[in-house]
């Protein structure tokens, strides 16, 4: 594995990723990190998907834990984590142009995890909005880059050498790894979920189960008095980030806005 410590081309902290998710938390990261109190003992992510905050961070805690019911979303992550080389070589094979995107799209068959890793990276990574449906391209940049992918392959499987990889349903995560010093940041499906790209949850029961925590949750959801009153005993903060789409007449970013919902 290659070691990044004297590397000048490193990703910078803030910045590092690996895959577009709809409903990922790039915008919101640094206020979320605010958040995190630094006396824990473990840092757990019941629903990772993009890893955002996750990655935000070097280290966040002595025992992290990554989760997602996803398995392609499990499986990227563990190829990345133990066989980044592999990874690396099976994108080599990949041209980053459209007629690939659609081959892969409707076509292409993975036989091995390796292949279903690179498959669904490339999907991700040079779809429209990370939502795998179209090709994405630009009328004021250029194409995207296979080499800057590669590249962060290599930082992420830094950055995951000690988490847990795990692909349980939230609700077992939740029992498995409650403790005191604990701590849980949350993104789960949000409760009007217009993409349609998650599959649904049971808000009440999330709620339940929150309830019952011996440690500590921050919980990101969408403002919605539905959420306020499910959630009216704990500390509820209003957010709003600049949404990835609309502008508004006056060229701005148009706000969207949010809760953070914490227990402590």
């Amino acid at each position: 594995m290659k070691n990044f410590k004297d590397d000048k081309k490193r990703v910078k902290r803030e910045k590092l990723s690996l895959v577009n998710w709809v409903g990922g938390k790039s915008q919101l990261r640094k206020t979320i990190a605010t958040y995190i109190p630094e006396d824990i003992t473990a840092y757990i992510e019941p629903f990772g998907g993009a890893g955002w905050v996750l990655f935000y961070k070097s280290k966040w805690a002595s025992c992290e834990v990554y989760n997602d019911i996803n398995q392609d979303l499990f499986n990227l992550f563990n190829i990345v984590k133990f066989h980044p080389e592999a990874l690396e070589k099976e994108l080599e094979f990949i041209l980053p142009i459209r007629s690939q995107f659609c081959h892969f799209k409707k076509n292409f068959t993975a036989l091995t995890d390796i292949q279903k890793a690179a498959k669904f990276l490339f999907l991700l990574s040079f779809s429209y909005a990370g939502k795998m449906d179209a090709f994405g391209y630009g009328k004021t940049r250029g194409s995207k880059s296979l080499e800057n992918l590669k590249h962060r392959i290599y930082e992420i499987s830094y950055r995951l050498e000690r988490v847990y990889l795990e692909n349980l349903d939230y609700l077992d995560i939740l029992k498995r790894y409650d403790a005191v010093n604990s701590f849980f940041y949350l993104d789960p499906p949000y409760y009007i979920d217009s993409v349609k790209v998650y599959e649904t949850i049971n808000h009440f029961n999330l709620a339940e189960s929150l309830k019952k925590l011996q440690g500590r949750f921050l919980l990101s959801y969408d403002n919605r008095p539905e959420i306020k009153e499910l959630y009216k005993d704990f500390n509820v903060i209003e957010v709003s980030r600049p949404m990835t789409f609309g502008i508004t007449k006056f060229g701005k970013r148009k706000e969207y806005k949010e809760l953070l919902i914490k227990n402590y």
